[in-house]
């Protein structure tokens, strides 16, 4: 791993530092004050402001404000990024050929600038996704409801894909819609759905919604409706292979 750090350096030191990153397959990153211009499907223009600018190995550039999470300006892979001093500032060129599009940094003035040759093979791994969610509810039913039993998993309907067919532990038919994120409406609506299949003919049947969390005009409309609300967050598989969850209240 190489770092190198440059405090304020001039428009040559920095096209100097910026071609060794690109040469060497490095990042590099650079806290500046700058204006943005860009040109492809559509054309831009960022006027002046203090920003963070980040260039990477395959052709990624960003253009980073003090606020927000997304780039306000960038380039995705597959292109090439340059360096060259243009009216006596430093100037990025970002740009790629399919399609043709181009993002031009100017540099007023240049606060900071980082050359990382940095190494990462890893690979990002989601744990918490809706899948593992269905694979723990169906080896810990009772996490749910003390007694309950699955009878089938992924249930076809006219309405689509019933998450969960159970039965409680009085043998009453429970329907189970499984959501990762907080529950809304629209998820209401669907296990409404669910549920009128049923009582077509049985009207003993529950419905129950699973999500981290439901707002209160969410929870108001399941009561409304017969239909209830469990809050399911926090679970997953520790090293030894057994579970945990956390409940949260109705």
């Amino acid at each position: 791993m190489v770092l190198e750090q440059l405090e304020s350096p001039d428009p040559d030191a920095f096209v100097e530092a910026a071609k060794t990153a690109f040469r060497n397959g490095a990042m590099l990153t650079v806290e500046a004050e700058c204006e943005v211009e860009y040109e492809g499907r559509t054309s831009g223009y960022l006027g002046p402001g203090e920003r963070i600018l980040v260039a990477k190995p395959d052709g990624t550039f960003l253009v980073h404000q003090p606020t927000g999470h997304k780039p306000v300006n960038w380039m995705p892979g597959g292109g090439s990024v340059s360096a060259r001093v243009s009216e006596g500032e430093a100037v990025l060129l970002a740009r790629r050929s399919n399609p043709t599009e181009r993002v031009e940094a100017r540099i007023h003035e240049c606060y900071g600038l980082t050359r990382f040759d940095a190494t990462d093979g890893a690979t990002y791994e989601e744990s918490g996704t809706e899948a593992e969610m269905h694979e723990y509810i169906a080896e810990n039913p009772d996490v749910l409801e003390e007694g309950l039993r699955i009878v089938e998993h992924e249930r076809e309907t006219k309405y689509g894909f019933i998450d969960f067919y159970a039965v409680d532990g009085d043998g009453t038919p429970v329907v189970v819609e499984v959501k990762r994120i907080q529950a809304t409406l629209n998820h209401f609506d669907q296990l409404q759905r669910y549920v009128s299949l049923y009582e077509e003919t049985n009207d003993d049947v529950r419905g129950m919604l699973v999500a981290p969390s439901a707002s209160e005009r969410v929870k108001r409309a399941l009561r409304d409706n017969g239909l209830e609300f469990v809050g399911l967050s926090e679970f997953g598989l520790d090293a030894k292979g057994s579970t945990e969850a956390k409940l949260t209240d109705f």
